[in-house]
């Protein structure tokens, strides 16, 4: 039998896209999953505006919309001493419906394509998993564990097994993008390394998703998103009767012995009589940091946590992931359909570790603002002291340079620019075609998004409009990249876009501008698509 294109081991979020975005690419894939059912753990509670722009691209943005939170509702984080305590501070945070409208009224290239989108991952991957479920290229396959795999130059055998029977599968594919999660047999397998680490003052915590209509108790000092109490933190996931709390051990034995009653345990530790209707999952889960050595080995890469796991703190972990499943899966989609070259693999790890590692150290920062005002408050400060460094450090899940700043420095497969860079900060995106960014997102002057002109595959945006771009797109044709030639013309955007001519990789990512044709457009095509 022939080996499939791609094998993607994992059917989380992250495997889910991956397998998305190669069928977008018209390359088929197994998914496979030792699951059944998608899962039940509501581990994350926020797509970014980044990932959102992702899910536009795969025509999926309104359907995860309509399983998540309203548009009406903000995304308010309290800070307080405890329910049967007294506020400290509240972080406002816009509702979809107020993103939306900023986007409109700030047309400067400042604003996302797409606003972020409050969902519990129980509901994404619902969304996720039907639209899997209904492409013709991704065979869904439950009940597979991966154990182990071999490869050559040409092909990658996964050993896999049933969970039911035990019968062992073996399955041949061009490519394996391992998204396996934290514990990946799949990095195991390939003898990928990790550096990892704890967090000391936080050894462990305690999970109790429930259901509760007790408002009263639950919005005593206003309605939230996130609330966050030190001993403890809440959730709202619907902003209806879903909630999830979680609760900081004080040492790392506190909850080997599980509570016997995780309602009667709420209440103690919250010093409230909340009304729970329903406890539906308990867990405990250590706090931890981790980043894969490598993120590939010959033809397998790894990508989510997998390669990188965080605290929940700035929620760039699944995040981070769906950037790692994009770019993993555009550029295996290439090799598969033969137009990219070998360096789109050396490309990976050399665009996609450094984000990890930067999104990682700033979820850590995050973290530390938060013990570090456990810490003032346990040491007797005024509550106004408290109030004034977390309002001072208030960039937790605000921090849009992080979200949709980051750019390949560094990239094998992209004509850099001598001249320095623009400014970066990880508390605004600054927008920028500089090759390997995201560029700025604008509505044209009919009202459209400039962000819809982009193809699948690479799009060259030209504001010119005259036969500038004749030369650059006569040399991909004669290589066989598949290139959407786009005229726009829009004063606005052509400011901000700062080149008449500017070429996008399928992932949004510029990798080459200019004002004129190149020198070499040849060149130019052989580096974008990794032949060189």
């Amino acid at each position: 039998m022939d080996p499939v294109p791609v094998l993607v081991v994992g059917a989380g979020p992250v495997g889910m896209v991956a397998a998305l975005v190669l069928a977008r690419h018209g390359v088929a894939c197994t998914l496979a999953d030792q699951g059944f059912t998608t899962s039940d753990h509501p581990k994350l509670d926020y797509v970014n505006s980044r990932s959102m722009e992702f899910f536009r691209q795969l025509g999926i943005a309104d359907d995860v919309r309509s399983a998540g939170v309203g548009p009406e509702h903000p995304a308010d984080v309290i800070w307080s001493t405890g329910l049967a305590g007294e506020p400290i501070t509240t972080w406002p945070l816009p509702s979809v419906s107020q993103q939306w409208r900023r986007i409109t009224e700030h047309n400067d290239g400042t604003q996302p394509a797409e606003p972020s989108q409050r969902i519990s991952q129980i509901d994404l991957e619902r969304v996720l998993r039907a639209h899997c479920r209904r492409n013709p290229l991704i065979d869904l396959r439950c009940g597979l564990r991966f154990d182990s795999l071999t490869q050559d130059d040409d092909v990658v055998t996964s050993h896999l097994a049933n969970v039911v029977t035990g019968d062992h599968i073996p399955l041949r594919s061009g490519y394996v993008i391992g998204c396996d999660g934290a514990s990946s047999q799949v990095r195991t397998a390939v003898g990928i390394g990790q550096v990892s680490f704890g967090v000391p003052g936080l050894p462990g915590a305690f999970m109790v998703h429930f259901k509760s209509r007790d408002l009263d108790t639950l919005h005593r000092h206003g309605r939230f998103w996130h609330y966050f109490a030190f001993r403890y933190i809440i959730i709202a996931q619907d902003e209806a009767d879903t909630w999830t709390a979680h609760v900081n051990g004080m040492e790392p034995s506190e909850f080997d012995t599980p509570p016997a009653d995780p309602a009667a345990f709420l209440r103690e530790t919250m010093r409230t009589d909340l009304k729970i209707d329903e406890v539906l999952l308990t867990s405990r889960w250590r706090p931890g940091f981790m980043i894969a050595d490598h993120y590939r080995a010959g033809r397998v890469l790894l990508a989510g946590d997998s390669a990188h796991r965080m605290f929940p703190t700035g929620a760039y972990g699944m995040n981070t992931g769906i950037g790692d499943a994009v770019d993993a899966a555009w550029k295996t989609a290439a090799l598969v359909r033969g137009f990219g070259g070998p360096a789109l693999l050396d490309s990976y790890e050399a665009e996609r570790h450094p984000v990890g590692l930067r999104n990682m150290h700033t979820s850590h920062r995050h973290l530390g603002v938060h013990l570090k005002a456990g810490t003032l408050l346990r040491e007797g400060a005024p509550l106004q002291a408290v109030a004034s460094l977390l309002d001072a450090e208030r960039g937790e899940n605000e921090y849009t340079g992080i979200e949709r700043d980051y750019r390949y420095h560094d990239s094998p497969v992209i004509c850099h620019e001598d001249a320095p860079q623009p400014p970066w900060s990880p508390r605004h995106y600054t927008p920028t075609t500089r090759p390997g960014s995201r560029p700025p997102s604008l509505l044209l002057d009919d009202g459209t998004p400039l962000y819809d002109r982009f193809a699948p595959s690479f799009t060259l945006i030209d504001f010119a409009g005259d036969h500038s771009a004749d030369a650059l797109l006569k040399a991909a044709a004669a290589q066989g990249l598949p290139v959407s030639h786009s005229v726009v013309s829009d004063a606005g955007a052509r400011q901000a876009w700062e080149r008449d001519l500017v070429l996008l990789r399928p992932d949004h990512h510029v990798a080459w501008r200019g004002n004129t044709a190149p020198a070499d457009p040849a060149a130019v095509i052989q580096r974008v698509r990794g032949a060189v």
